[in-house]
């Protein structure tokens, strides 16, 4: 089928067993690889291939185009993973995931990986002033070296791996942002019980005030009526 098929012709193409097919396949994918959503090798892509296989895939899959009760949340995962490969920033980080999985995948099957050693820009140290360099060993992975990644045992592998750091990752993220709303929810608790306090306390005042006249008339009629009288004893004599 030619790369310029109409939508037409490319929505003929497909039958509505296999646009089914497509979507229950979208959806057993890890939700946070792109990669395996729109069936692209595990490297850089180019954004001709991005778009190619997003525009395939989504004739395929459209919510419009076939009958299947989840198309919508298949649709949506197509999108989201277009749009991720598509944002340099996000892609740049997919990337470096991508290069720490074949890292370990060669190490994990007996391969050694050349290291580089990086020299970091010198950092002051803000209580005494002086400056301390530090030092980044990086692997220098050539996939030319390494026939294994290229190899479907070997690209499998390196899928997996990238699906173990990205959920390591991703429960790392989930666990400190857990951390950080339940310090924001102890200083929330702590501001609040302060302002109640407050309120509290000028309530009580408020109420101490509004009865200053009750107990200003009742100490001046006590005083009308010469205070309580002490009785006197009598002394009894000898």
């Amino acid at each position: 089928m030619s790369a310029l098929a109409s939508e037409e012709d490319l929505d003929r193409y497909f039958s509505q067993t296999e646009k089914q097919i497509e979507i229950d396949r979208v959806l057993s994918c890890f939700k946070l690889d792109p990669f395996a959503i729109l069936e692209l090798p595990y490297n850089k892509p180019d954004p001709k291939a991005i778009k190619m296989a997003y525009r395939k895939k989504s004739l395929m899959i459209h919510p419009d185009k076939v009958k299947h009760e989840r198309a919508q949340d298949a649709f949506a995962l197509l999108k989201k993973a277009e749009s991720e490969l598509t944002d340099e920033t996000r892609l740049a980080f997919l990337m470096t995931v991508i290069e720490e999985a074949r890292v370990e995948v060669l190490r994990e099957n007996g391969h050694k990986v050349k290291t580089q050693v990086i020299v970091n820009a010198p950092t002051q140290n803000a209580e005494d002033g002086s400056l301390k360099a530090s030092l980044d060993s990086k692997a220098v992975l050539d996939e030319k070296e390494y026939p294994y990644l290229q190899t479907t045992e070997g690209q499998t592998q390196v899928k997996n791996k990238m699906k173990e750091i990205l959920i390591e990752m991703e429960l790392r993220r989930r666990k400190q942002l857990k951390k950080e709303m339940e310090a924001e929810g102890a200083e929330k608790r702590k501001a609040e019980e302060i302002v109640n306090e407050r309120k509290r306390k000028a309530e009580d005042a408020k109420q101490w005030e509004a009865s200053r006249d009750n107990r200003v008339n009742s100490w001046r009629d006590f005083q009308k009526k010469g205070g309580k009288k002490v009785k006197k004893i009598r002394k009894s004599g000898l």
